[in-house]
């Protein structure tokens, strides 16, 4: 029985996210940013509240896509190993406590690169296709 159901949504899962269909997806900052490269870990800290700050000192503010956005799944699922949805519960917890607050939410991909570079040490992410000479890229989710 759990065999048919794990089976079921991998299914969906092709339908609805066939492979090659997502683009990699770009963790940015703006253009003028000081940063220049994190890793996976440390991106992955970043947007569940672990992580406010660099080792070298510098603060870093999460952007995070619309909640109805797909990318928005993905990034959560692929980088954090938690749904959008477990990410949203973390923040509440963290906010409710006074321990952190969560990512700014933005419109779209476009609305993303223009509070980057409007936010000193934002950081977000964006579809491949999007990538601009507004953005710099400092991390590539595969």
């Amino acid at each position: 029985m759990r065999q048919n159901l794990l089976l079921r949504c991998a299914l969906i899962g092709l339908l609805l996210f066939p492979p090659g269909l997502l683009a990699d997806l770009l963790v940015v900052t703006g253009e003028k940013s000081a940063l220049t490269a994190l890793d996976k870990n440390q991106v992955r800290n970043i947007f569940l509240g672990k992580l406010s700050v660099l080792p070298d000192g510098k603060n870093v503010i999460p952007i995070d896509q619309p909640e109805s956005s797909p990318l928005r799944d993905e990034f959560y699922a692929t980088v954090t190993n938690y749904s959008a949805a477990e990410a949203n519960a973390r923040w509440a917890e963290l906010s409710f406590t006074g321990r952190g607050m969560p990512p700014r939410v933005s419109t779209s991909s476009s609305d993303v690169k223009i509070i980057l570079n409007s936010t000193p040490g934002a950081i977000g992410y964006i579809e491949e296709s999007e990538l601009d000479s507004s953005v710099k890229v400092i991390f590539t989710v595969k």
